[in-house]
């Protein structure tokens, strides 16, 4: 596991101006920054007569920023969700992203993402 959370970890600090990071309280969300929060569900799907073992991993996270009225906080947001989603699919994981909502003037897209591994060969298919 550690070898495919490296992997997506050095894909996703390829984007500029996102913080990719553990995940941030909203109350210390700083203005003019985007930040990204994921974490990694790691599930056996099956296994051939070699023990050559299948996994579905789930990526499951927030990409959020502080709503800011000189700016346009959802064009931004948006664009995260490209950067994201393109990197992502460069590592052949499917995504699906959902608007939550605005609280305490927190803009919050959650992100999922799919992809099965293969735990021989390290690939993700």
């Amino acid at each position: 596991m550690n070898e495919l959370r490296s992997l997506i970890q050095t894909k996703l600090e390829e984007i500029q101006d996102i913080e990719i990071s553990a995940e941030v309280p909203d109350d210390i969300i700083e203005e003019d920054k985007t930040y990204f929060s994921y974490s990694l569900t790691r599930n056996y799907a099956g296994s051939d007569t070699d023990a050559n073992f299948t996994y579905n991993v789930v990526l499951s996270g927030f990409i959020k920023r502080k709503n800011n009225s000189e700016e346009n906080t959802l064009e931004i947001i948006d664009n995260a969700q490209d950067e994201i989603e393109s990197k992502l699919k460069e590592i052949n994981m499917t995504t699906d992203f959902q608007d939550v909502s605005v609280l305490d003037n927190i803009r919050k897209t959650r992100v999922n993402g799919r992809v099965k591994y293969n735990e021989i060969n390290k690939g993700l298919l």
